[in-house]
């Protein structure tokens, strides 16, 4: 068994035994009741739809203002009648649309004088969830609102939507994405997932973010993310601001844990509380320090939870190029054994994250194969052959995946010594559609798939020592766009290539409510293949040559490689 493999097992066995420990061990003081604070209520006045709205401005104006959750929705009420005012409890969840639009309706009978049927429309983006997670819908939103005219004159809202619809343009300004932390796939290190919170008043937001961690990860996450918080731990107290200007978490009692799920604990609070607040963090439980340093922490006092799920700045990018492995520099020079030098007709390939491990997919009669091994040695060929497979991808140094003939998904892993493909199970995927590219991101939580020309993005779990892709959920892209490759530019974001003209590479979020195009300068169609190298570093390849940015807004330009667009450039991951 690998040495990753068996911290991988160890580390599970001691969390685990942590976890069910602290449930039979009683607290040992009655916990303090946490003040709610409505971050959400504020002293600005809100203000009634204007004086003389007409009807259809007024349903656009309450789609408008839904977004808001200030002082339990006032400003849609505001757009109620008065009768109706009084009894609405907004729905759970938000419905978010774009181009809305609103249209006198037909009724099947004439209304009464004062009463008007509004008809909304408007283009589905999709919904945030009750745990403040977003999942992408698509198609057109239909419905019909009733407006009378109040006895002042004023028209207002009597049947408002069953669902509450917000347009996206005011979600995006009073909501603001924020990843919180739990645990990588073999529970060493951190893991983001992205959820939104009202970003005013920012006072309020690490209590948010905090009170989002202890509940544990996202809906579609569930299976796929574990977390070294106990179940039923929470915050004793609100999380907010000491007089020194630290950040001051204060939990529960945890019961009998090891001091490495401690400083576990600690990294996913520090790096949740980074995404709201620069302060450095000091953690508590029942009122005594967390770690047994009791020092106040910062994200830099923590950044091994984090490295092994970055990418290696001293790892330089490869490429397969005339059917051999050379490194993207300009020596370009083929790497050491056979990959590099020949011997193996090298398709694609793939590096281990850490580079120490080389897979690759080569020509056989009648088809390909995959090839596993120590990076410049020999590759043992696997049983896996068929007449295509995707570029290979790795979780952590011990497995590599890839799609054979756009239908299996094959993970070969090292099972102490030799390598074994095992079959992941892909039944929760779009059915009957091929799986044209995969990668997994590095924090080896979720897989990202190109299916029937949208990405697709499912949780891997495991299950009896299987590989379940869980819980997938299609991210369409703008413009009817079609993508034909995909990579993780971090752990929460991506990167895509499509074939548009207009639209050739995306830059969008994990959960696919962000969609940011690069520009189309020096790019010509078709791209056939995308990478990102350390920082962030976008790399594509077309028929002239092989293109490097680093902002959606920089020009592409062409990387110093004496390599041409035939090639098919990777970093390891």
């Amino acid at each position: 068994m690998g040495a990753h493999r068996s911290r991988r097992l160890a580390a599970l066995l001691v969390l685990l035994l942590s976890v069910s420990a602290c449930a039979s061990i009683p607290e040992s003081s009655e916990p303090k009741a946490v003040k709610e604070v409505d971050g959400s209520n504020t002293t600005t006045p809100i203000n009634p739809p204007p004086d003389d709205i007409d009807p259809l401005a007024l349903v656009r104006s309450f789609v408008d203002k839904a977004a808001s959750p200030a002082s339990n929705h006032e400003s849609a009420r505001k757009h109620l009648a008065p009768a109706i005012e009084r009894n609405w409890t907004p729905p759970p969840g938000m419905l978010i649309v774009e181009n809305v639009d609103t249209i006198p309706a037909t009724p099947p009978q004439p209304l009464p004088e004062g009463v008007q049927l509004v008809t909304l429309r408007a283009d589905r983006v999709g919904r945030l969830l009750a745990d403040s997670s977003f999942v992408p819908e698509s198609g057109e939103l239909t419905v019909d609102v009733r407006v009378e005219r109040q006895g002042n004159g004023q028209w207002r809202i009597t049947n408002p939507p069953q669902e509450m619809v917000v347009s996206k343009t005011s979600f995006s300004g009073i909501f603001r994405p924020v990843p919180v932390y739990f645990l990588d796939h073999d529970l060493t290190g951190v893991a983001p997932d992205l959820r939104y919170v009202v970003s005013q008043p920012a006072s309020t937001m690490p209590r948010r973010v905090i009170d989002l961690l202890t509940s544990g990860p996202s809906e579609g996450m569930r299976q796929a993310m574990r977390t070294a918080i106990p179940q039923g731990v929470h915050p004793k107290t609100n999380t907010s601001e000491a007089a020194d200007g630290a950040l001051e978490v204060n939990l529960s009692q945890l019961g009998e844990v090891t001091p490495d799920t401690r400083r576990l604990i600690a990294a996913q609070i520090v790096y949740t509380l980074e995404g709201v607040s620069s302060a450095r963090v000091r953690i508590k439980e029942e009122g005594m320090p967390l770690l047994s340093d009791g020092k106040d922490l910062r994200p830099t006092d923590l950044v091994n939870y984090e490295t092994d799920n970055l990418q290696r700045p001293d790892l330089p990018g490869l490429a397969v190029v005339d059917e051999r492995v050379l490194v993207l520099d300009r020596q370009a020079r083929p790497i050491s054994g056979p990959a590099g030098s020949g011997e193996y007709d090298v398709v694609r390939a793939g590096r281990s994250p850490h580079g120490d491990k080389l897979s690759a997919v080569t020509r056989r009669p009648g088809g390909v194969a995959l090839r596993v091994g120590d990076f410049g040695e020999q590759l043992a060929e696997m049983p896996t052959v068929g007449n295509y497979m995707s570029k290979p991808t790795w979780r952590g140094e011990e497995e590599t995946w890839t799609v054979v003939d756009g239908r299996d998904v094959v993970r070969v892993v090292d099972t102490g010594g030799e390598w074994t493909p095992q079959t992941v199970d892909t039944r929760a995927l779009p059915p009957g559609r091929p799986i044209t590219d995969l990668r997994l991101s590095r924090d080896g939580t979720r897989a990202a798939a190109v299916i029937d020309g949208h990405v697709v993005i499912a949780g891997i779990a495991e299950q009896d020592g299987h590989a379940v892709l869980q819980r997938p959920v299609v991210l369409r892209a703008p413009q009817d766009t079609r993508v034909t490759g995909v990579e993780w530019r971090q752990d929460e974001s991506l990167v895509a290539i499509t074939d548009s003209n207009n639209f050739p590479v995306f830059d969008l979020s994990v959960d696919g409510f962000r969609w940011e195009p690069y520009t189309t300068a020096n790019l010509g169609q078709p791209l056939t293949a995308v990478t990102v190298g350390p920082g962030g570093q976008v790399v594509v390849a077309d028929r002239h040559g092989i293109w490097q940015a680093q902002d959606t807004d920089d020009v592409w330009s062409l990387m110093d490689a004496p390599i041409g667009g035939a090639s098919i450039p990777f970093y390891p991951g």
